[in-house]
């Protein structure tokens, strides 16, 4: 039996840190949506117990994969182990901000309990894939959310907000863990932090579908170190704004950055010039 399943990127409409943990963690407050720009994972169950995985060369495929390590998690949930090989086809741009490999190890989880009956529901399953990564849990379950914790805390939001999303990076990516090490030395750790914004104004916004009442809302904390050292995403939003963007920002820990356009010839615009100066652009 052979099943397919998409592995969705995410954007992050605000994201603050608001605290590090002892174990080493940061908490954070953030919104994420799932967008349409995806990587395709295909799964067949076969004969003995051997988990098998081909990235098509553009990533590793031993434990450091999450694909690889959601699966063992997987079969340590149900304690009944099959043999599967995997293929996953890879659009979503890496180490970027957009929660690829999260994406992948979400929607291994779901072709599994898909090849195993449905054993588990999709809250178990965000439960499992806490173990592999903080953005797996949101990703299993997609939309619009909250999360508070390290990810896992979520909580789903109406999102009435209209408009195309545009998604482009350029130069080389930004690992999570660096940009979180400069963060902690701008913030000193983040000891005594208080966090100067919260999410509410932009979720009022978006339960009322009022593009122009979010716009000043949408933050991220990351751009205080990130755009320093990526060039890039100051060109990147300055080009999607000279198209029309309501607003640009950073994904994540960057460098993608993301538009949202009023008008779908205006988005359509902006992927144009951005793949003309040299960045990779989706319209998502």
């Amino acid at each position: 039996m052979t099943v397919v399943e998409h592995a969705y990127a995410k954007i992050n409409l605000y994201l603050e840190v608001t605290g590090k943990r002892p174990d080493g963690y940061h908490e954070l407050v953030t919104v994420m949506q799932t967008v349409s720009l995806s990587d395709t994972l295909t799964v067949t169950r076969c004969t003995g117990g051997k988990i098998t995985l081909d990235a098509g060369g553009v990533l590793p495929v031993d434990e450091s994969n999450l694909v690889i390590r959601a699966a063992r998690a997987y079969f340590a949930a149900t304690g009944a182990p099959f043999g599967v090989e995997m293929i996953l086809e890879k659009r979503i741009p890496m180490a970027a901000g957009m929660g690829g490999g999260s994406a992948d190890a979400a929607a291994t989880l779901r072709a599994l309990n898909r090849l195993d009956g449905d054993r588990f529901s999709a809250e178990e399953l965000a439960a499992i894939g806490a173990a592999v990564g903080a953005d797996v849990p949101f990703c299993v379950m997609g939309g619009t959310r909250l999360c508070r914790g390290i990810g896992e805390i979520m909580t789903p939001l109406d999102n009435r907000l209209e408009g195309h999303v545009v998604i482009a990076v350029g130069g080389e990516g930004v690992s999570t863990p660096k940009a979180f090490c400069e963060l902690d030395r701008i913030f000193h750790n983040f000891e005594g932090f208080s966090a100067p914004l919260a999410p509410q104004n932009l979720i009022d916004a978006m339960k009322k579908g009022d593009l122009d009442a979010a716009v000043p809302h949408f933050f991220n904390r990351f751009e205080q170190v990130i755009e320093g050292m990526r060039p890039a995403v100051g060109e990147i939003k300055r080009i999607l704004c000279s198209c029309g963007a309501a607003v640009a920002m950073m994904s994540g820990s960057g460098p993608s950055v993301f538009g949202v356009f009023s008008e779908k010839e205006d988005a359509k615009r902006a992927v144009a010039e951005l793949k003309s100066s040299g960045y990779r652009a989706f319209l998502a």
